[in-house]
């Protein structure tokens, strides 16, 4: 296959924002309804299922402060389920490495 990257900045997509939430509930039929959203909104390019305080870790690239206030009115606040959220603007990045395959031995 092939892997194309994309430098999120020629996309006008300056800023990344990291949203931890919650849901009201942990069924089965909670989580599939809300992964299925979570994939048709084009900005959250990644979202984990966590352990600890929070449920859900999704990382979310947007224009600016702006435009991340726009896709929480028309897109995440219209979640069904979401009992609470918490985001924070990256300032930089430190580090950022794909998987490392080691074959052999190091």
């Amino acid at each position: 296959g092939y892997t194309v990257r994309i430098n999120p900045q020629s996309l006008d997509l300056a800023d990344t924002v990291l949203v931890q939430v919650t849901l009201d509930s942990h069924s089965d039929n909670t989580l599939e309804k809300f992964g299925e959203t979570l994939a048709s909104i084009p900005e959250v390019i990644e979202a984990h299922l966590v352990s600890g305080d929070y449920d859900y870790l999704l990382r979310v690239v947007v224009k600016d402060t702006r435009d991340y206030e726009r896709l929480l009115r028309e897109k995440l606040y219209k979640i069904k389920g979401i009992r609470h959220s918490r985001s924070s603007f990256v300032l930089r990045t430190l580090k950022k490495a794909d998987l490392p395959l080691f074959v052999g031995s190091v």
